[in-house]
Parts: structure tokens; sequence; C-alpha cells
């Protein structure tokens, strides 16, 4: 973790709200990996300056499930609201998101990281899955302010992933051109969507950003826009994310 979060100096982040699930005082977010890594400082400083909810933290995944009741709550503590997982316990996380369990339904699921290329290796191997499920990925060597301020964001609904890693992923070839996924006229089909704006869809599904996508496409930026606000109202989404969410459902890849 970086010296700032070493620090852990007295930071104010009350410009951020915290989801309904987070702010009561029985629930938990639950970091899963090694006190080197999620400190009983760090610990406190969520408590107080992230959420409300009791943060504990649980040593492996085998304690965890055990820990972790039927009922989706962690005795005397409260229900999970968040789960943090260190490096180790990242593929593990992924599996479980993959398991579509109930009780996870309404989790914040947050992999944290140490090594920005351990960020990058996991969106080249599992990027399409962070992206569906809404993974979170935050680097631990950031400074201490954007640290909390990122947290809180996740904590609040939101998604986070770093730029630098959406950027660097290699291009996926568009849709259709990959074994097991829709067509551009299957997506059209399905969705209500123009040939291109399904072209669009399946690039920005697979974390292409604007400028990317543009670049591949021969559009300007300003286009690409205009393609995705279209998209989300036809898809009758909210944002980019969830429409990459409705295209990983409706059987992209």
């Amino acid at each position: 973790m970086g010296a700032a979060m070493n620090a852990l100096s007295k930071t104010n982040t009350d410009g951020a709200r915290v989801s309904a699930s987070c702010r009561r005082d029985d629930a938990a977010i639950c970091f899963l990996g090694a006190p080197q890594i999620f400190s009983d400082t760090v610990l406190r400083t969520v408590e107080a300056e992230v959420s409300p909810a009791r943060s504990l933290r649980i040593g492996d995944f085998d304690s965890f499930r055990q820990a972790w009741g039927d009922d989706g709550r962690f005795e005397g503590v409260g229900a999970l609201c968040t789960l943090v997982a260190d490096e180790a316990h990242a593929e593990t996380l992924l599996d479980l998101a993959e398991e579509r369990m109930p009780l996870l339904e309404r989790v914040k699921l947050i992999i944290a990281f140490e090594e920005d290329r351990f960020g990058q290796d996991l969106m080249d191997r599992f990027g399409a899955r962070i992206i569906a499920r809404q993974i979170s990925l935050l680097p631990m060597n950031l400074n201490l302010t954007t640290w909390l301020l990122s947290l809180r964001m996740i904590v609040s609904g939101g998604h986070y992933i770093p730029p630098a890693l959406v950027r660097c992923r290699p291009a996926e070839p568009p849709v259709g051109t990959r074994h097991g996924t829709m067509s551009h006229d299957e997506v059209a089909a399905r969705s209500g969507l123009t040939p291109r704006e399904a072209e669009v869809l399946g690039m920005l599904a697979s974390g292409q950003p604007n400028k990317i996508i543009a670049g591949q496409l021969s559009l300007s930026e300003h286009t690409v826009k205009l393609h995705i606000h279209r998209i989300i109202g036809k898809l009758g989404v909210s944002n980019r994310t969830e429409a990459a969410i409705w295209y990983h459902r409706h059987g992209g890849a």
C-alpha cells in the first residue's frame, strides 16, 4: 500500500452518498485477505470515513463461507453489503460471482490489488466477466484521499475500474467474429438496434473506451457518444455498464 495509505491521515469524504444497504450500522463490509493488506487501521478508517457499516477481516475463503450465514449475515455483525478481496482471493471472488448466488445479488464485489500489472492481467483474462458482473478493481497504491473516495463511490452503488486498465486491454474482434457470440444481425434483432449500434455495443461490452471504438470504426468520438446514447435508450438501461451487462446476459462473449 502506498505511503499515503499507510499514513491514514484524517480525510473527509462526505461528498458521496452510501447505498442504503451499507448506510445501516447492522450491515457489514468484509475484507477477505491478510492483515498485511487490510490492517486494523484500514478497517477503522473505512468505518469512520466511508460507511457506518461494520468492517471485518477474514483471512481465507473457507472461514468466510463458514462465518457468512445462509441469511446473508455475519453473526453479531450484520448483513454483508460489500466484499473486498485481495489478490490471493481474486479468482475465488470471480468464481463466486459466476455462481450468481442470490445472496450476492445486492453485494458490491471489489478486488483490491497492489501492482498495476496484476490489474492488467485480470482485465486481460477476465475483463468481460468483470464488466458483466460489475466487479470493481481498486488499486491499493492510491493516495489515501483517492482510495477512500473510490471505495465510497463503489459502496454507494458505483462501479470502478481504473481507466488505465480499460485502455490497456488489447482490442478484441468485433461482435460476431468470435466463436459463440451473437452476430450483428442477432444483436439488432434482439434489441432493436441498427447494425452499427450493435457493433458499437459489442465493442463497448468488451471494455473498449470511446476513443478506441471511434478509431476502429473510423468514426468521431462525438458520433460514438451519440450511438451509445441511442443504445442506452433502446435497451432501456441507465448507463454503458448496464448496456454491457445486457449484452453479456443475452449471449455476448
